[in-house]
């Protein structure tokens, strides 16, 4: 049986005043007995984005074994405990849910910016966009911060002039004067280092501790990745492969990626991304939201995991007591009569 999980929550002090934690549900409860798992056959009414988490409550938890599940359902804003099922490798879980921003009320963005010549009919549309979000983000009252790092093969991009070269977590003033300056230049090869990028931002941002970490890739070229035969011109840059990124990043920030069509993207592509220069397994692998621009590099940053997927974001916490390695993780949820599911596989906690 499992134990049960007493969770402590306080009032932490800051040099600049106090902030309030909403209090939780004080205990995990106890697995269901007799439930048998439902047919994903019949659970396809809609989709929804599932990922785990491993992200700090601004309280932490010292159960070894506690494990949480994050989940996006767009345009749902309520969502009931008795409208999910949740199976750790084949066993029904208690769990609790609550909604994210009840344990984080910080929001950090950091913006991975394609700014190679091939962006170049798409820059002027891929800034007004950016400017578009930040301006959404001071309206809408989040505590938020942004910060931006423009690749190339390198990262920080090598072929345009930037002072300072990339932008850290900053006020949204800051972030819209650094964007106003962005070209598009250089670049040589089609192929450009996202992956790279990614890991760049999530190693050298300031992340705050307790907050959402968000990474938008914006981009319209495949990546150059680590053990290809042949780098280009990424040739002695920091390189990565793909399965590596996954691995640190996943359950730390949530990738969304906004794409450029063109040689390489397309809205109709089939949902197969692990080709290993295809950067969209990394936003499908971490819970975030695949989108297109439109030819001009157009698009609604807000729509894509920002306002909207923090309005709509849960978190699942349950106990686990397998001994596998990695686990198989189910989730399923009946709202409002509609039906939906997804599942994890060869997940560490």
């Amino acid at each position: 049986m499992k134990k049960i999980v007493f969770l402590s929550f306080i009032i932490l002090i800051f040099a600049f005043g106090c902030v309030n934690i909403p209090t939780l549900p004080k205990l995990i409860p106890s697995d269901p007995e007799g439930v048998t798992k439902p047919s994903p056959a019949s659970y396809t009414d809609f989709d929804f984005y599932l990922t785990i988490d491993k992200n700090p409550f601004l309280v932490p938890i010292s159960v070894p074994d506690y494990v949480r599940l994050k989940i996006n359902i767009p345009d749902v804003q309520n969502l009931e405990a008795n409208e999910l099922k949740v199976f750790e490798d084949d066993k029904a879980q208690g769990f609790l849910l609550f909604k994210e921003t009840e344990t984080r009320n910080q929001v950090d963005i950091m913006i991975v910016l394609d700014t190679t010549g091939s962006m170049y009919n798409a820059i002027e549309g891929v800034k007004n966009s950016v400017q578009n979000l930040i301006e959404t983000l001071q309206a809408s009252g989040l505590d938020a911060k942004v910060g931006i790092i423009p690749f190339d093969d390198a990262v920080p991009s090598k072929d345009i002039t930037l002072t300072p070269n990339w932008l850290d977590l900053s006020d949204a003033g800051s972030a819209k004067d650094f964007v106003s300056n962005i070209t598009a230049y250089g670049g040589a090869d089609f192929p450009e280092n996202p992956y790279a990028g990614i890991m760049y931002a999530f190693n050298n941002a300031s992340w705050r501790a307790s907050s959402q970490k968000i990474i938008i890739l914006i981009t319209d070229a495949s990546a150059h990745y680590k053990s290809e035969t042949y780098p280009g011109d990424a040739e002695g840059e920091t390189l990565y492969d793909k399965d590596k990124v996954i691995d640190t990043i996943q359950g730390f920030v949530t990738v969304h990626g906004a794409f450029i069509p063109g040689y390489y993207y397309s809205s109709t592509d089939s949902e197969d991304f692990s080709a290993p220069e295809d950067p969209r397994e990394i936003v499908v692998e971490t819970g975030g939201i695949i989108n297109y621009t439109d030819s001009s590099g157009n698009v609604d940053l807000t729509n894509i995991g920002l306002i909207e997927y923090i309005s709509s974001s849960w978190i699942v916490a349950f106990e686990s007591d397998s001994p596998n390695a990695t686990h198989t993780i189910e989730v399923f949820i009946e709202h409002d009569g509609a039906k939906g599911y997804k599942k994890l596989e060869n997940i560490n906690y």
